[in-house]
C-alpha cells in the first residue's frame, strides 16, 4: 500500500498518511449517497440536537468529508455550512477506526497551534467519531466541540458512540430507500404503492386516535389536539386518574415516520393507560415510570426506534406538579400574578429513552396555582418546513406565543392558530400533539 503524506494547513500540524486508492474509494462511497449539498433533514437534525442537549455542549455536528472540504449535513452551534478540509480536526478523525478525543486542544499536537485554538472561536475540546458509509468506508464524522476543556471518560465515549450509530443507521437507511425506489420500474407501480401506503397510514392514524382519551373538564382540565402527518409519525398522549388526589398526564414522540413508529407509540401508550397489575409500576412516581419505559423499549429490540416522553403528576391537595422530561421539548408554563401573564420554558430534559439500558432522569416539582396553565407539545409543532430549506425553532414559536398573549389572545387559542396556519401552508413534516393542563377556577377554563 503506497501511502501519501498529507500536510494540514497550519504550522506544526502532524501529517496524515493517506492511501490514494482507498481515498478515491472513500470519496466514491460518499458521493454515491447523494447527501452532499442537500437541505436539512429532521432525521439527522433531531439526533444532533438530542446529542448536544445530552452532553450540554454548545456545538455538535454531522460532517461529510469531501476531497477539499468538510460539509455539515446537520449542525448545532455553527453558522457555516462548510469549511476547508485542510483546516479541520475531522480530517484526522475520518481516517481512524475509533473516536478521536482531545480533552484540551492546547495540550495536543493536533490542536496547540491550530488557528481556531489560538484564535476565535478558541476551541478547547473536540470529540469526533468516524462514520461509515454503506460499503464500510469512513465518509464523515459526528463531532462535539466546546470552548472549554472537558473530561471525557469511557461512559461519555460509549454514549457518543451510541448517538453516532444512530447517524450511521440513518445514512445507510437512506441508501436502502434509494435502492428500493430505483427498483420501481414503472410510474404506475409507484402510484399504486403510494395509494396503498396512504390507506395504511390513514387506518393507522385512526387507530392511534382511538387510543387517546377524550378531553375532560372537572376540578382539573385537560384538552388536547392530535394531527398526524401524511407520513404518520409516532406521537401519542394521554392521562390517567391515579387516585382522588393525583392525576398523571403525558406526551410521547417516537423517532421516525411510518407504521413502525406508530406501533411503538401505541404499545407505549397501552402500558401507560392499561398497565398489567403484575408490573407493579407506581404511576405517582415519574422516575419509576420513565425507568420502566426505558427498560421495556430498548431500540435494539424495536428496529432502532427511540423516543422522548414528558410525564407529570399533579397533586390536587399540594397544588404541585412533579414531572420528568426525557428528551422532549420543554413545556410552556403560564402563570398569572397581579393581573400580569408570564410564559416560561420549563427545564430541558434528560436523554431520550431506548438508547441506553440505564439512565438517570431526575424529577422536578413546581408549584401549580389555580391560575396556572401548562402546555405540552411535540417538536413537529415548531420544526416546520421552510421554502429556503431551513426549519423553525422553539424560540421562534415561543416569541410568537408571547406576542399573542401580550395582545390579549388566550395562549391555547394562539397555539392552535399557529398550528392551523402551518397546516394551511403545508409546512408540517411530522405528527403534532398538543396538550393543555389547567385547574378549575382558571380564568380561561
Amino acid at each position: 500500500m503506497n501511502a501519501t503524506l498529507v500536510f494540514p494547513a497550519w504550522p506544526d500540524a502532524p501529517p496524515l498518511s493517506v492511501d490514494p486508492i482507498r481515498e478515491a474509494e472513500r470519496l466514491e462511497d460518499l458521493r454515491s449517497l447523494k447527501l452532499l449539498d442537500t437541505p436539512p433533514e429532521h432525521r439527522f437534525d433531531r439526533i444532533t440536537r438530542l446529542t448536544a442537549d445530552f452532553f450540554q455542549i454548545p456545538t455538535a455536528y454531522i460532517a461529510f468529508i469531501d476531497n477539499k472540504r468538510q460539509w455539515f449535513k446537520s449542525r448545532v452551534g455553527l453558522c457555516h455550512t462548510e469549511t476547508a478540509r485542510d483546516i479541520s480536526f475531522c480530517q484526522y478523525t475520518v481516517h481512524r477506526n475509533e473516536p478521536f478525543i482531545i480533552p484540551d486542544t492546547r495540550l495536543h499536537p493536533v490542536g496547540r497551534s491550530h488557528p481556531l485554538v489560538v484564535g476565535e472561536p478558541y476551541v478547547r475540546f473536540y470529540a469526533g467519531v468516524p462514520l461509515a458509509g454503506p460499503r464500510g468506508h469512513k465518509i464523515g464524522t459526528f463531532c462535539l466541540v466546546d470552548t472549554v476543556p472537558r473530561e471525557f471518560g469511557d461512559e461519555d465515549v460509549a454514549s457518543l458512540l451510541a448517538f453516532a450509530s444512530l447517524v450511521e443507521r440513518e445514512i445507510n437507511l437512506g441508501e436502502i430507500i434509494q435502492t428500493q425506489n430505483e427498483l420501481l420500474d414503472t410510474r404506475q407501480q409507484l402510484v399504486e404503492t403510494q395509494e396503498k401506503l396512504n390507506r395504511e397510514f390513514s387506518d393507522a392514524a385512526k387507530y392511534v386516535r382511538l387510543m387517546l382519551p377524550p378531553p375532560f373538564s372537572g376540578e382539573e382540565i385537560i384538552d388536547w389536539q392530535f394531527h398526524p402527518s401524511t407520513h404518520l409519525g409516532g406521537d401519542g398522549l394521554g392521562y390517567r386518574r391515579i387516585n382522588d388526589d393525583l392525576l398523571a398526564f403525558y406526551v410521547l414522540d417516537v423517532t421516525g415516520h411510518g407504521l413502525g413508529s406508530a406501533l411503538l407509540a401505541v404499545t407505549a401508550l397501552e402500558l401507560l393507560r392499561n398497565p398489567n397489575p403484575a408490573s407493579q409500576i407506581d404511576f405517582s412516581r415519574p422516575a419509576m415510570v420513565i425507568d420502566r419505559l426505558n427498560r421495556s423499549f430498548q431500540m435494539k429490540d424495536h428496529a432502532g426506534k427511540f423516543f422522548s416522553v414528558w410525564y407529570g403528576v399533579y397533586s390536587r391537595s399540594a397544588r404541585t406538579l412533579t414531572y420528568i422530561n426525557a428528551g422532549h421539548p420543554p413545556a410552556v408554563l403560564l402563570t398569572r400574578k397581579n393581573g400580569a401573564i408570564e410564559l416560561t420554558k420549563t427545564a430541558p430534559g434528560a436523554s431520550v429513552l431506548g438508547i441506553m439500558p440505564e439512565m438517570h432522569a431526575p424529577e422536578t416539582t413546581i408549584p401549580f396555582s389555580p391560575t396556572s396553565e401548562l402546555y405540552l407539545f411535540t417538536d413537529g409543532l415548531y420544526e416546520l418546513l421552510d421554502p429556503d430549506g431551513g426549519r423553525g425553532s422553539y424560540d421562534e414559536f415561543l416569541a410568537y406565543l408571547e406576542k399573542q398573549v401580550r395582545g390579549g389572545k388566550p395562549a391555547w387559542d394562539a397555539i392552535r392558530q399557529w398550528l392551523d396556519r402551518a397546516r394551511d401552508k403545508k409546512r408540517l413534516d411530522d405528527d403534532v400533539s398538543l396538550l393543555r393542563f389547567a385547574t378549575k377556577g382558571n380564568p380561561s377554563s
